[in-house]
């Protein structure tokens, strides 16, 4: 899906060398809104990278001439001088906008940032930069330019996520949490386990789930508020019948790195994990065998491979059940289908088939 929004053509002005600029883009609204392509059109840049999980996948969906890189966008900056690279971001409000923009200024030390941002059509900059250059970009794109907002340091073990919606689910490291109560969800780390300071009414499953991977540092943390994708995902043709079977628990994001050439499908625990994961395998053609209770946030569009079948236990919860499951996939490769209808047959009346695809 594409939605217009409207960004100007060049419109004259100040001559600077476009080939040394670089683009970063983050997060997938870049690219279903269509301001990548906008973008990138505009300004030419002599490279154009990508951050984030779910921003490869509209990546790889939209065509454009983009290279993906996983790490975190303070740390692709850091590579490159203020005028040689441009963040590109868009935020549901102002004030997301202007923490998104703090938080990554805060990372890069000495270094200024400028942060185009389609949503709130304005271009925000931390620190020292170009004048020429954020000069050129207004033109360009007819954005303003402003000067970032500051967000003061987090006391320790306490964590500030700035810019929700009242009722958006926020995510601790890819596992919803909680669900924002006001503009600003605080959670703390007390006595091993996470606490709600303010703005949040926290999921008892899912800091069960944050906390059986591992307490994180909260201050260091992926966090962050809202659905993950607009777009329906695009449907590719099972990509192959037989391979290896490869097991996703509660850590949907992880499944990137699952997708070698000889995977055939993947037993996906938990309702969100598996609609993130059936998502994102569905234009590649990986099916998910997703184990679900029901529990749905319905945090993305779903979509999924062919081969995919999505049950839920009617008896049990999905930690459990996918335990067992994941215990009967074998080391050695087996054809999906076959595999796949065995296991349903195995389980009886303790699941239900939702959805076949």
């Amino acid at each position: 899906m594409i939605i217009n929004n409207n960004i100007p053509g060049f419109q004259g002005g100040l001559s600077i060398p476009t080939h040394i600029l670089t683009l970063i883009f983050h997060g997938a609204d870049v690219f279903d809104y269509g301001d990548a392509a906008r973008l990138i059109s505009l300004l030419h840049p002599r490279l154009s990278l990508v951050a984030g999980v779910m921003a490869r996948t509209a990546a790889e969906e939209s065509g454009l001439p983009v290279i993906y890189d996983g790490r975190r966008p303070s740390e692709i900056l850091s590579e490159y001088q203020s005028d040689q690279a441009v963040l590109i971001h868009r935020a549901k409000t102002n004030a997301s906008a202007h923490r998104f923009g703090s938080l990554i200024h805060s990372h890069l030390k000495d270094r200024g940032l400028i942060l185009i941002d389609p949503g709130t059509c304005q271009i925000v900059t931390w620190g020292v930069v170009d004048p020429s250059l954020s000069t050129w970009l207004s033109e360009i794109t007819g954005y303003p330019v402003v000067s970032g907002n500051y967000h003061e340091s987090s006391p320790p073990d306490t964590r500030v996520i700035g810019g929700c919606l009242p009722g958006e689910p926020v995510f601790v490291n890819g596992i919803i949490i909680g669900f924002a109560t006001g503009e600003e969800a605080v959670i703390s780390l007390q006595d091993g386990t996470i606490q709600a300071v303010s703005g949040i009414e926290l999921k008892d499953h899912g800091v069960e789930k944050l906390i059986r991977f591992g307490c994180p540092d909260v201050s260091k943390a992926w966090c962050k508020s809202g659905n993950i994708r607009i777009s329906r995902p695009k449907k590719g043709s099972q990509k192959v019948q037989e391979g290896h079977v490869v097991v996703i628990d509660h850590s949907a994001m992880a499944c990137f790195g699952a997708f070698d050439p000889d995977i055939c499908g993947l037993v996906t625990i938990g309702d969100d994990t598996t609609s993130i994961c059936g998502h994102i395998g569905c234009s590649r053609g990986i099916p998910v065998l997703g184990i679900t209770d029901g529990d749905i946030d319905g945090i993305v569009p779903e979509g999924y491979a062919p081969g995919s079948v999505i049950l839920q236990v009617v008896r049990e919860r999905d930690d459990e059940l996918g335990i067992e499951i994941a215990e009967k996939v074998p080391i050695e490769p087996v054809v999906w289908d076959i595999w796949v209808e065995k296991i349903i047959r195995e389980l009886g009346d303790r699941v239900k088939v939702m959805h076949r695809e």
